[in-house]
């Protein structure tokens, strides 16, 4: 196993939800374009049952272009919504009210009728560090909701008001209780969806070079200026070492080193626009 994490508070949180469930009208289900299904928690999801859902991929200036309109027609073909959004540059984040109203038309007009205003409550459910309090608080406007580069900042629910017929509730992020499959997983921590402290960073590290070496060498041959074509992960890893002077003092590649290095790169988005899910028709 690469990682095994389900910390107590998130499964409080899955109870909270449970007991919010008859509040809320609406839930955005907030994704990681880069890996979008990997980011996905279908156990989580059943928790909310016919609620109607808006898949929101966010981060998706970091992922491939062509991958995130290939993943929003997967969910459309699904009869799913799904929108993509960079949260804190705000792209597309206003379309996410619009498309809130459609869905809801009729409980909103049913409660004109009745002559009440229709208070649309949102749920806003994701896995760590998928930026579910940099979405509130750019709808906001406001810095209401804790935000942090990390998994795990959010610890406790939280009421906020958008607007006179708005209101979101932002929730800890919440992950399988286990990762059984290793892919997943090492998607996950390179994403930085689970706490370094959790996972080896070489062989993650290692693992995703594997992963996006044969769509994404371009990139990778751009970023470092290594020929990938004649290596093996481990020795690209050593070669970005070199050339990172990540050099210990009897000579050796700080192989530890240059992993972080790549990791950071590769969620910074210094690598390139980069997805690692591959879109699945069943």
């Amino acid at each position: 196993m690469i990682v095994q994490w389900y910390p107590g508070h998130m499964q409080k949180a899955k109870r909270e939800i449970l007991e919010l469930n008859k509040y809320i009208d609406l839930y955005l289900i907030l994704l990681d374009a880069r890996a979008p299904l990997s980011s996905r928690n279908e156990q989580l999801e059943a928790l909310i049952k016919d609620k109607p859902k808006i898949y929101v991929l966010n981060k998706s200036d970091l992922a491939d272009e062509t991958k995130n309109q290939e993943f929003v027609k997967y969910f459309q073909e699904n009869n799913q919504v799904a929108v993509c959004i960079d949260s804190l540059k705000g792209t597309n984040v206003k379309n996410i009210l619009k498309i809130a109203e459609n869905l809801l038309k009729d409980k909103i007009e049913e409660a004109k009728q009745k002559g009440r205003k229709k208070i649309i409550r949102f749920g806003v459910l994701g896995i760590p560090n998928v930026g579910k309090s940099t979405l509130i608080n750019k709808i906001t406007n406001s810095a209401k909701a804790r935000t942090g580069d990390r998994p795990g900042v959010t610890r406790a629910k939280q009421w906020i008001k958008i607007n006179d017929y708005f209101e979101m509730l932002d929730t800890p992020g919440i992950l399988v209780p286990k990762l059984e499959d290793d892919n997943v997983a090492i998607k996950l921590c390179a994403i930085g969806s689970i706490k370094e402290d959790l996972f080896d960073k070489e062989l993650v590290a290692k693992k995703t070079i594997g992963m996006i070496k044969e769509r994404y060498s371009h990139l990778l041959n751009t970023k470092y200026l290594i020929d990938f074509s004649t290596l093996s992960e481990e020795e690209y890893l050593t070669e970005i070492g070199k050339k990172r002077g990540c050099i210990l003092k009897e000579g050796r590649i700080d192989t530890l080193k240059a992993a972080t290095m790549f990791l950071d790169d590769l969620r910074k988005g210094r690598i390139g626009r980069i997805t690692l899910d591959e879109v699945v028709r069943r």
